[in-house]
């Protein structure tokens, strides 16, 4: 009996790292970003937004362009619509940050995948006097996976 805890106390020893390994493996942000996010501010007026994701390319390590379209919920379902939007993503400590500009390029959108469906972040907001200010926003993936 103890010669057989023993052997069972070995295997679990050995084989530990590499469950942790695998359990603690980085998101590929090649597949994980990829489809369609419907996001809301945290501001009652403000529309709904809508970024779809179409393609994530590395660049370096820990560093990835993504391509997609970024506007108004509604009004980014075709190519035409909703102006087309290059995405910086990069990661740290296994998490993954995405950041944009919307299509006027002055509004930032900075935000972090939390889970598989699920960015978090904020983004600007010009506020009644004009200045920009930042508000929290929150995506849920809709869609995985290929979208033109």
């Amino acid at each position: 009996m103890a010669r057989k805890l023993s052997v069972c106390f070995t295997i679990c020893i050995l084989v530990s790292p590499l469950f942790a390994g695998l359990c603690f493996a980085q998101v590929n942000p090649e597949k994980a970003l990829i489809g369609v996010w419907e996001g809301q501010a945290e501001v009652p007026q403000y529309r709904e937004r809508t970024l779809v994701v179409t393609r994530v390319k590395a660049t370096g390590d820990g560093e990835w362009v993504g391509r997609g379209r970024f506007g108004i919920t509604g009004q980014v379902d075709t190519e035409k619509a909703g102006g087309n939007t290059d995405i910086n993503i990069s990661s740290k400590n296994n998490e993954i940050y995405a950041e944009w500009v919307q299509k006027n390029g002055n509004i930032p959108v900075r935000v972090k995948m939390v889970g598989d469906n699920k960015l978090e972040g904020t983004i600007g907001l010009v506020d009644a006097r004009g200045r920009l200010q930042d508000r929290r926003i929150t995506f849920e993936k809709v869609k995985a996976g290929d979208v033109k």
